[in-house]
């Protein structure tokens, strides 16, 4: 396995431990994903996030809007990886069982900017959005790949 193979792998690997921990909204698990200088454009609530300190608050406030279980998938996973510097972008199903004991699901896009230390690979940078109508100015979650 060549260096770029084996790293594309660890990404993907990470991926997977971002999606379990995400499924268990174990915030923690989350943060450790994260270089402490991250910086974080997320769909809602923000226009930027810059540090770990900051965007776990804001993961924290998110699952706390998730009063069920937790969805989450990643399609369409895409990694290019070199020994420093990677970065993985995918669409992804996300929501969460509402009140009523319904899932209530949207589809977002994300990219992430992955960058290798001494503490193994972290998230320099994430980007989750949702196309947007630029007439009524709504974002437009019903949107199928």
């Amino acid at each position: 396995m060549s260096n770029n193979s084996k790293a594309e792998q660890q990404i993907r690997d990470l991926v997977n431990q971002y999606v379990s921990a995400v499924r268990a909204k174990d915030v923690a698990r989350v943060a450790s994903l994260y270089s402490d200088d991250v910086v974080a454009f997320d769909a809602i609530l923000a226009l930027q996030f810059k540090g770990k300190a900051a965007y776990i608050e804001h993961w924290q406030t998110c699952m706390s809007f998730a009063k069920g279980d937790m969805h989450y998938e990643v399609h369409q996973l895409k990694v290019e990886a070199g020994s420093e510097l990677a970065f993985s972008h995918s669409i992804n199903l996300c929501g969460c069982t509402n009140e009523q004991g319904k899932m209530e699901t949207s589809w977002m896009r994300s990219t992430q900017c992955w960058q290798n230390s001494a503490n193994g690979w972290k998230i320099v940078h994430e980007h989750f959005s949702a196309p947007f109508d630029v007439e009524s100015g709504q974002a437009m979650f019903n949107l199928q790949p």
